[in-house]
């Protein structure tokens, strides 16, 4: 093999890393399920951007329910999975501590078909869905982080 079929032969391979490395996406899905019903406070608010930076990529994935991150009012669980389009999904909302009912003020669901062995892509698909509850807590709505 010559010089420059190896760096075409090169080229390849990296355009094929690259486009699925680069194709988890995050789209604004409907509204959020038992969304909590009044006003956040500046608190609650930077209670929930503490919460969600204790989120790792193991908890993400996690099999059984349970609280993923939490800090002051708020707390984070991955309240569990389902299954849609052949595709399981993890359902991950962020609530508000001591309320029964809707308390639920940021709602991220995220398909398995994003979980990676390598470390930069762990990494990738934890700061996306870190950044999806981010918007969901503004927004108010649903966000859904897959592979396309």
């Amino acid at each position: 093999m010559n010089l420059k079929q190896l760096v075409i032969v090169a080229i390849f391979l990296l355009s094929i890393v690259s486009n699925t490395y680069g194709s988890v996406v995050v789209s604004q899905g409907g509204e959020i399920p038992n969304k909590f019903k009044q006003s956040l406070t500046e608190r609650n608010k930077k209670d929930l951007s503490e919460a969600n930076a204790q989120i790792d990529y193991a908890d993400i994935f996690k099999l059984k329910q349970g609280t993923i991150g939490n800090y002051g009012s708020i707390r984070i669980d991955m309240q569990g999975t389902f299954t849609q389009g052949g595709e399981k999904w993890h359902n991950l909302q962020a609530q508000i501590n001591g309320i029964s009912g809707s308390s639920t003020v940021a709602h991220v669901n995220v398909c398995e078909n994003v979980m990676s062995t390598k470390t930069n892509e762990q990494k990738e698909v934890q700061r996306k869905v870190r950044n999806a509850m981010l918007q969901s807590l503004s927004s108010g709505k649903t966000y859904n982080v897959y592979n396309k």
